[in-house]
């Protein structure tokens, strides 16, 4: 378990996404005091009913970096541009947040005395994967930036989430039996649960000798041929499946690439993950004591959610067990 502090010496930014909410929310249950950057526009009642102390600022303004460091010794980020911008978020870019924002977090961090910089990056960032990702492309310069710096770095890199990877933004709809595929759909990937990369920045935020890097993932691999085959069992039905070629993925992630790095980021990540797999061992998050849920698990509690919602919809005197139904 990490050590209790009263004290707020830990900044977490990014803690309006997705991870870095669940990362806020176990600071909160292991009664771990912490600061949150927010951008104005954030809607921050999460944190604050979680008892975050908000600092407002953002990664361009270098300004707001320096006041939201005043007594901390360890900043967590997850901050990235992706996901508002596939949302039609112009307001960022990954040139300027993901490159720009996070080299000023590090040098507000080198200024400030921050002893420990635990950045959230990226398994499996080879030559191919980072020439048609613009995304990890800026994550690479990014970990090159922190080594280069005075400060203690914890790079945490995880494999492909499981939540990202089977949700409608990458190709799956439950509700409507579909699902697309990647290429061929045949090269194993152990992507791993958002819940166990948060408790794993968690622990290595406070432990005391953290590993320089680390690569987390999950503990059963499957093709997205696979993943469809779980989801048709756990839902009941067969899904129809689209596929996309790999000259298609290829082509997208080249053509978009600077008018929409973000789309060409997620092509061109489907792309590689098709010809090369994203196999990434989970004995790093047994050792901290993690038990890393498996993808299988994953899809089978979205299905007895969608059960749960459409029979609490459907009112008092529904059916509560049954075969699973078809949405």
């Amino acid at each position: 378990m990490p050590d209790v502090t009263s004290a707020t010496e830990l900044l977490l930014c990014g803690g309006t996404g997705d991870l870095g909410g669940r990362i806020a929310a176990r600071l909160a249950e292991h009664g771990i005091a912490f600061r949150a950057l927010v951008r104005p526009t954030s809607d921050n009642t999460r944190l604050e009913s979680l008892g975050a102390e908000l600092s407002v600022g953002n990664l361009i303004d270098r300004a707001s970096l320096d006041r939201a460091m005043g007594g901390i010794r360890t900043v967590v980020t997850t901050a990235n541009s992706m996901t508002s911008a596939l949302a039609g978020d112009r307001s960022g870019s990954l040139a300027a947040v993901d490159v720009g924002g996070n080299e000023n977090l590090i040098r507000a961090a080198e200024a400030a005395g921050v002893q420990r910089f635990v950045f959230v990056s990226s398994a499996g960032m080879t030559d191919l994967m980072v020439g048609l990702s613009p995304f990890l492309a800026a994550k690479r310069q990014t970990e090159q930036t922190l080594r280069g710096s005075r400060l203690r770095a914890v790079l945490v890199q995880p494999g492909p989430f499981q939540e990202t990877w089977t949700s409608p933004e990458t190709g799956i709809w439950p509700d409507k039996r579909r699902a697309v595929v990647f290429g061929r759909g045949r090269s194993p990937s152990s992507d791993v649960a958002m819940d166990d990369v948060a408790e794993a920045c968690v622990r290595l935020a406070t432990m005391a000798d953290p590993p320089e890097a680390i690569q987390l993932g999950g503990p059963e691999e499957l093709t997205r041929h696979q993943v469809i085959d779980v989801f048709e069992r756990a839902y009941g039905g067969r899904f129809r499946r689209f596929s996309v070629p790999r000259a298609v993925l290829r082509a997208g992630a080249q053509t978009l690439r600077r008018r929409r790095p973000e789309l060409a980021s997620v092509l061109g990540i489907a792309l590689v993950r098709d010809l090369e797999g994203a196999r990434v061992p989970p004995a790093a998050l047994r050792q901290l004591g993690i038990e890393p849920r498996p993808m299988s698990e994953h899809i089978t509690q979205m299905a007895q959610a969608a059960r749960g919602a459409a029979s609490q919809a459907a009112g008092p005197g529904s059916p509560a067990g049954g075969p699973p139904i078809s949405l």
